[in-house]
């Protein structure tokens, strides 16, 4: 967009919250134009479709509709939705499932500044659009089917039900897949853990290791335990999980 002007809209049920963030934006994002403001969902749907903005900051906490209840208005989203939210693990875990970005408030003005200079960059719509259709997901199911993951090449969109373990590798995180290929996300395997912690086949059996219960072969008690995976990998299990791991594997 280069230094034309930005046009955007800021959506949140809180009138102080609107006001603090169209401040931030005049103050340090002077290419942005809040061209209006909306209360809730229903009020944002009218505006965005007058107005065809580029960003819509919206909130994820709102009563009557949430933030995510506005993607079902649109099928496919031609703007960029920056989204904001106070601490929340129904919103954070969506965000986890589906790799997009957000602001926690209270707002900081860095990672403001740096939401602005990725909405400018250029994406791809149909990736943008999975991304967003794993958030509509995430309020459907409890157990996410499909995570979105960023590498050095792309997003990638992974079946879960495809994942046979997470391996951690210092800040990186090895996903091993039923066909073989290996994929590294430069995130920590803790990460992963909260993302997938409403699944009921995936368990934590060792500090380095989330396991897919359902590609499990077999245990071995010897040397103090093992889990042997399909793909012939092999991976420990902890003192303190054993128990858990067995009453797991009894009930699938």
């Amino acid at each position: 967009m280069g230094k034309e002007q930005i046009r955007a809209i800021i959506v949140d049920d809180e009138e102080k919250a609107r006001n603090m963030l169209q401040m931030l934006l005049d103050e340090h994002c002077p290419d942005v134009n809040v061209v209006t403001h909306c209360k809730n969902v229903p009020e944002a749907v009218t505006a965005i479709n007058a107005h065809q903005p580029d960003i819509v900051f919206l909130d994820v906490d709102m009563p009557g509709y949430s933030g995510f209840q506005l993607l079902d208005f649109f099928p496919e989203v031609n703007f960029d939705i920056v989204f904001t939210t106070a601490f929340s693990e129904y919103a954070l875990n969506a965000f986890r499932v589906s790799a997009l970005d957000f602001l926690l408030k209270p707002i900081d003005i860095d990672e403001l500044i740096q939401a602005v200079a990725k909405s400018k960059q250029k994406k791809s719509p149909e990736i943008y659009n999975r991304q967003l259709h794993l958030i509509r997901e995430s309020q459907q199911k409890k157990a996410p089917e499909t995570i979105a993951v960023y590498t050095i090449e792309a997003v990638e969109f992974i079946r879960t039900e495809e994942i046979v373990l997470l391996e951690a590798d210092r800040a990186y995180t090895k996903i091993m897949l039923l066909s073989g290929n290996i994929i590294l996300v430069s995130k920590n395997i803790k990460d992963f853990e909260e993302t997938l912690s409403s699944h009921p086949h995936f368990f934590r059996s060792h500090r380095s290791y989330i396991i897919n219960l359902k590609h499990v072969l077999r245990y071995s008690k010897a040397d103090g335990g093992a889990i042997e995976m399909k793909l012939q990998k092999e991976v420990p299990i902890s003192k303190d999980a054993k128990s858990i791991f067995i009453s797991k594997m009894e009930s699938i």
